[in-house]
């Protein structure tokens, strides 16, 4: 019994590859699914008794949750805070790294390669580990291992896209040098790394620094195809694509996505919220695991970065960054750097920033897991409960964005080779009318409540 016959096999693996990079027989190796999803394969070699890959998986059932870990690694960090949904935190900041240029070329403030880029020079490890493009039309995105700051703000941007880190990690297991490692990674793929260290010593030796970035879901790579189709590149010539580029004429959160082939031509600019049918809210393509994830803030870094989703700051084009520090040394890092602009900021903004995450994962998956019971359906468990309120609140949500994930994964390998986009389309018009009468009955349902909450403020204003 291994992750393909539990997690593969109901659908909830996320695709991080920590199963196969650590796989003791070498029994497992990382491939595409027919959803477009990085998936674990066996060749049958496990051996007897062996559960390594089910002990580390993220969404398999543990003894040890999430909350059991973060006690352990910062309960006793002195002066630390606690917040149900962030976890630990020491301090939080808010800010930009002062090189405009590097700012720009980064997803928010540019602060997280920043930080690693500062683990480098102060000799705090010896290697970075993070997610940069390699040309690769197989694989866009890759786990990389980065030796120096050029190599490190190489790889400054975001990737929607799966990537795993099997290649990787068996790389640092087999390696005789004593070489240390930091690493950034999605908070799934923290979770995972956490439960291998524990598991196996030379992974807790040499993976000193973990860092995180808040996560509200993730694409499949048929997304990434889809958005080069969009923007006028086939899908074979596709060999890179930037997710956030940033324009003197658009906010903060609306980047545009630029597709390239490998000669570097470019295909026409998508802005974020001007994609069909604001492709990320309804979920086009959505990882199913991400939808039974209740980590919003990377909760096990040591150090945790996201954009500053603040109306103080999305009108900057250039982006801002907001950090979460969970240990001195991070801290220290942070606040000695000359590199930066800087300032502390309440974790109750922090938590504003990402309100629609968490109503994601803390909320909504409440409803969801009412809904696998539903259907006596095995789920993993959460640190979060079923709720029959929430799911009938949420039903027609829940509903549409689950019919639309599945569609969508079904419907574009008939169409991914096309030269457009429109018969893809075509065959969500039935979906696109159900998406029309949902957001007229939110709309309408938004109405009227708004003499409500006016009332309640004349009535408050009077009591003044």
């Amino acid at each position: 019994m291994n992750v393909v016959d539990v997690i593969v096999k109901e659908d909830y693996c996320i695709g991080c590859g920590v199963c196969a990079g650590i796989c003791p027989s070498n029994n497992l190796h990382m491939d595409w699914s027919n959803k477009g999803e990085l998936i674990p394969n066996s060749n049958d070699k496990c051996k007897v008794k062996c559960s390594l890959c089910l002990d580390i998986c993220p969404f398999n059932n543990h003894t040890t949750n999430q909350d059991d870990i973060v006690k352990l690694l910062f309960e006793k960090v002195p002066k630390i805070n606690y917040n149900e949904y962030a976890g630990y935190y020491l301090n939080c900041y808010v800010g930009f790294h002062v090189d405009e240029e590097k700012r720009i070329k980064s997803a928010s403030g540019g602060l997280a390669s920043l930080f690693l880029s500062s683990l480098l020079e102060e000799n705090v490890v010896d290697k970075i580990i993070a997610v940069g493009n390699v040309g690769d039309i197989n694989r866009i995105f890759d786990f990389k291992i980065l030796s120096n700051s050029d190599e490190v703000y190489s790889c400054a941007g975001s990737a929607y896209y799966p990537v795993e880190i099997s290649r990787v990690l068996t790389k640092i297991i087999k390696e005789k040098e004593e070489l240390t490692y930091a690493i950034i990674a999605l908070p799934c793929v923290v979770y995972a790394l956490r439960l291998a260290i524990e598991k196996i010593p030379k992974i807790k030796k040499k993976i000193k620094i973990i860092g995180s970035l808040t996560c509200g879901q993730l694409q499949n790579r048929y997304c990434t195809e889809l958005l080069a189709l969009e923007s006028g590149l086939t899908v074979n010539s596709l060999s890179k694509m930037d997710f956030r580029r940033k324009s003197v004429k658009n906010s903060a959160s609306n980047f545009l996505q630029v597709a390239m082939d490998k000669d570097g031509t470019e295909g026409i600019p998508q802005p974020y919220q001007e994609l069909p049918f604001f492709l990320w809210h309804y979920q086009f393509f959505k990882q199913n695991a991400c939808n039974y994830c209740d980590d919003v803030f990377g909760e096990l870094a040591d150090v945790t970065f996201m954009d500053a989703w603040l109306p103080e700051y999305v009108k900057d084009y250039k982006g801002t960054s907001l950090i979460i520090a969970r240990t001195l040394l991070t801290k220290s890092l942070l606040e000695s750097s000359d590199e930066l602009d800087l300032n502390e900021i309440k974790i109750e903004k922090v938590l504003e920033s990402q309100q629609g995450i968490i109503k994601k994962k803390r909320i909504l998956l409440k409803g969801r897991l009412y809904k696998k019971e539903l259907n006596n359906s095995w789920y993993p468990k959460k640190r979060v409960n079923s709720d029959k309120n929430i799911y009938n609140k949420n039903k027609e949500f829940i509903e549409l964005t689950d019919e639309i994930k599945e569609l969508s994964k079904y419907l574009w390998p008939k169409y991914r080779l096309c030269s457009s986009t429109n018969e893809f389309w075509k065959d969500f018009n039935e979906l696109k009318s159900k998406i029309k009468r949902y957001e007229n009955k939110t709309r309408l349902k938004n109405l009227s409540k708004l003499p409500v909450i006016y009332l309640k403020k004349v009535f408050r204003g009077l009591r003044w």
